[in-house]
């Protein structure tokens, strides 16, 4: 049962982190980040924006995403995909 509450605790830190990295690079309350949040719906998710968020993403979680997961990733559900890929610590 422990780690249960273990893992758990685990997924609402990282979710919160996800959350706050994208509340910080795009300008938006954290309240707002939710996984089905996509980059045409963000004004501010531009492509040095876009490079910033995967800056912060692999250096956050030590990872480093590949072309193709950085080019596929066009909302914060495809980041938590591609980390979860990348092995990062969900």
């Amino acid at each position: 049962m422990p780690s249960v509450v273990l893992n758990f605790a685990a997924k609402v830190k990282i979710d919160m982190t996800i959350e706050k990295i994208f509340s910080e690079v795009f300008g938006l309350p954290e309240s707002s980040i939710i996984d089905t949040l996509i980059l045409t719906e963000i004004g501010s998710w531009d492509s040095l924006a876009h490079m910033i968020l995967i800056t912060r993403l692999e250096d956050t979680y030590q990872i480093q995403f590949n072309g193709d997961q950085i080019a596929d990733m066009k909302s914060v559900g495809d980041a938590r995909k591609a980390l979860l890929a990348q092995g990062a610590n969900i």
